[in-house]
């Protein structure tokens, strides 16, 4: 049979599949980081003992992996498959009700419930607290697709996701937006939701910003955090690392990463200048018009808008894997360790092995909040549900 290149190819190709999903599935297990003993929750079983237990898709060895969609095979495709959805799909499969609380300085923070009241009346169950990431909000892909497990059977939680000032649709009321550290706000919704239902027992979710954020808020807290439990998905740890990730000199960055997540930012922007413009500092409008970086934002808004010295300072003192230490309540946190925004060289690993209320999942693949198993199917829902589910069965109110 003669040299056919066309052939040739094309087998070296189906062969390179084969073998990449071979050596995928075979490195594809969860693997667990935590202290040699894990604190009891609320005096009774260990951390450990209850996610060996009850979170089956973080420890069974038949369920705790995670394989992406021959479809979607690097962390590029898992990465930017959720925003491909959101921009020629827009995914609607649950339902919201907004409700609006309002903070001391005139600030607004949307609060969207699922299901709506009318769906599921006001009781006691517990609730799933879940923050987004930059620039984010309740319409993301990955928020829904882990309400949508959250509220069915058979767990039937209630859900919130606080969409921060500004994001989301809800309207910006005062000259400050949001950042990846305003703990404040968070604070604010977290106490009103507790103050609504007091009965009800809560565990946090977080994304991405919205996982530095809660990481940050949980740390503050201490033992005085008011939540049972958190989530951390995808959490950068280091913002300024992020950022360096971010824009360093590839293909990938300079014409997708870079310049999809500054649209985001930008879009926020130009939305809310007018109200931003009305606080004490007088932003450059000319320098803003030329932003090219994440970076350049951050010096020319965030951290001029919240009293930071530049985007450096406003990197260190939000940074969460700081405040990690300080953590006192159950805490997991998953990550994939070919996140093309969060570095795995600055994930905190020996926080995870020194504090005994933290539990490291991670994954050799799954990109930045990806983890698509098909094109219309996610293995995060899972393991969260697992814990949320397992946190709820042994702590009280």
């Amino acid at each position: 049979m003669p040299y056919n290149p066309l052939l040739a190819t094309s087998a070296i190709a189906v062969g390179a599949a084969v073998m990449y999903r071979k050596n995928t599935i075979d490195s594809s297990g969860v693997s667990l980081m935590h202290a040699p003993q894990t604190a009891r929750v609320e005096g009774e079983k260990t951390l450990f003992d209850i996610i060996m237990a009850e979170c089956p898709s973080l420890t069974d060895p038949g369920k705790a992996r995670f394989v992406p969609t021959p479809m979607l095979p690097t962390a590029d495709f898992q990465t930017c498959y959720n925003a491909i959805r959101e921009r020629f799909g827009k995914l609607k499969i649950v339902k919201y009700e907004r409700e609006l609380i309002i903070t001391e300085d005139g600030g607004t923070i949307g609060l969207d419930w699922s299901p709506p009241f009318t769906q599921m009346p006001e009781d006691d169950r517990p609730i799933v607290v879940l923050s987004h990431g930059l620039s984010g909000g309740s319409q993301e892909t990955y928020v829904q697709t882990a309400i949508k497990t959250l509220t069915s059977a058979p767990y039937n939680f209630r859900t919130v996701v606080v969409n921060f000032r500004g994001c989301a649709g809800v309207k910006l009321t005062t000259h400050v937006l949001y950042n990846g550290g305003f703990t404040s706000d968070y604070g604010i919704a977290v106490e009103y939701i507790k103050g609504r239902f007091p009965q009800s027992k809560l565990v946090a979710i977080g994304y991405s910003l919205g996982a530095n954020l809660i990481t940050k808020y949980v740390g503050e807290q201490g033992e005085a955090c008011p939540l049972k439990a958190a989530i951390s998905v995808g959490n950068p740890y280091d913002l300024a690392a992020s950022s360096d990730a971010i824009e360093h000199p590839t293909f990938r960055n300079k014409y997708v990463y870079s310049p999809a997540m500054l649209e985001g930012l930008m879009r926020l922007y130009r939305r809310h200048s007018k109200m931003m413009a009305t606080g004490p500092v007088k932003l450059d409008a000319e320098a803003i018009a030329k932003i090219k970086s994440i970076r350049e934002f951050d010096e020319l808004i965030t951290s001029r808008v919240f009293g930071y010295k530049n985007s450096t300072d406003y990197y260190h003192q939000n940074s969460s894997a700081q405040f990690m230490p300080n953590i006192s309540i159950p805490f997991l946190a998953i990550t994939a360790l070919d996140d093309p925004v969060c570095p795995d060289s600055h994930i905190p690993r020996e926080t995870f092995r020194s504090n005994p209320h933290l539990v490291l999942a991670l994954t050799q693949y799954g990109g930045h909040l990806g983890y698509h198993e098909s094109l219309s199917q996610s293995w995060l829902p899972r393991p969260i549900a697992e814990f949320c589910s397992a946190i709820f069965n042994h702590t009280t109110v």
